[in-house]
């Protein structure tokens, strides 16, 4: 048997209609094109017979099926599906049809332009995605997040897309954060070792037979997705923004409606803060590097943030002097570099790197 080209990996859940016909597509589309392939059908037990009618394909088209259990998730049936790919490019895509498969081949010739990762795009030019308006909001939202949380998001005009091709060798090594998200593409950015991208325009179908998966859950399972693939360095950001606002708080209620003093206030808001930023850092930021007990980390933490204060001061007053004589420019090169030194020492020396 001759090695397919692409492995084309859908996941379904109650797709029996729509997963017949995305077969004879992607079959039709395939040898027009003269490209070999397979495709692996991933069922998560589905009531409404999918697994049984991908069985009755399996005689005529080059289909393989991977039965699960039960509901585990979208990225987690990819990464499962993976493991029975014998392409040496790997596209996934829905089995709804609002992935035209027609698409597919367009983004295989891409490949072999030698870009590893190709994304069938809504949003670059030719591209357009027809979403009722709270579908729009909710799309917009989850895009917005991705890139202020991902940096690597970035680099791309449709990170959530479900559609795209990426090298086999690229995916293989990628060990996914959240197994029940449904956003395959953002593991790949985050995480993937690729080399260069390329997005192909496309015009997002809409569905004929069925209806969408999309609910609370998950949106819950996408935020959840979202903060796991968070980089360290962004993380410790947010949390140094949120002791920020602990600070200011705190300060205001001790001054105003306690009646401390200003110098009693200020160093108990400090503290607060620095507590506050422990919690997080601890928790979320650096939580695969605790070693040690809790204290030894907390008075760890302290020292780092001690260090950056007055690494803070020195540069701003530094800067000011011999620099440049502007206050604002003086203290935000000052405060760039005690969050530099914090974020350092926090990672090295109060908890281990994590991978990523």
């Amino acid at each position: 048997m001759v090695k397919p080209e692409v492995t084309v990996i859908t996941p379904t859940y109650n797709e029996r209609e729509n997963v017949v016909k995305l077969i004879e597509e992607l079959d039709r589309c395939f040898k027009e094109a003269g490209i070999t392939y397979e495709v692996v059908v991933v069922d998560d037990n589905s009531p409404d017979g999918t697994a049984e009618a991908v069985e009755g394909l399996m005689s005529k088209y080059p289909v393989k099926l991977v039965r699960r259990p039960s509901k585990l998730g979208l990225t987690s049936a990819v990464f499962d599906g993976l493991k029975y790919a014998e392409g040496t490019y790997v596209v996934v895509m829905d089995a709804d049809l609002q992935h035209p498969p027609e698409v597919v081949p367009k983004l295989y010739v891409k490949a072999l332009e030698g870009y590893d990762l190709v994304i069938a795009s809504r949003y670059v030019s030719g591209g357009s995605a027809k979403f009722p308006l709270h579908r729009l909001i909710v799309s917009l939202g989850a895009t917005l997040i991705a890139r202020v949380l991902i940096p690597k998001a970035r680099k791309v005009k449709d990170p959530m897309s479900g559609f795209f091709l990426v090298k086999k060798d690229v995916i293989s090594k990628i060990t996914p954060t959240s197994p029940k998200s449904y956003k395959v593409l953002l593991e790949v950015l985050a995480l993937g070792s690729y080399r260069n991208v390329y997005e192909v325009p496309y015009e997002f179908r809409e569905r004929v037979v069925g209806k969408s998966k999309l609910g609370f859950k998950t949106m819950l399972n996408y935020v959840k997705q979202v903060l796991n693939l968070t980089p360290d360095y962004v993380r410790f950001a947010l949390v140094g923004a949120s002791g920020t606002v602990v600070n200011l708080g705190v300060l205001a209620v001790l001054r105003y409606v306690a009646n401390l003093t200003h110098e009693i206030a200020s160093a108990l808001a400090i503290e607060a803060s620095i507590i506050n930023n422990f919690v997080w850092n601890d928790l979320w930021t650096f939580k695969g590097g605790r070693s040690g007990s809790v204290a030894s980390r907390l008075i760890k933490f302290h020292f780092s943030s001690a260090v950056g204060v007055i690494t803070q001061y020195v540069i701003s007053l530094t800067t000011y002097y011999y620099i440049v004589r502007n206050s604002i420019i003086a203290q935000s090169i000052g405060i760039l570099t005690g969050f530099i030194i914090n974020y350092v020492l926090s990672k090295k020396f109060v908890w281990s790197p994590r991978r990523f």
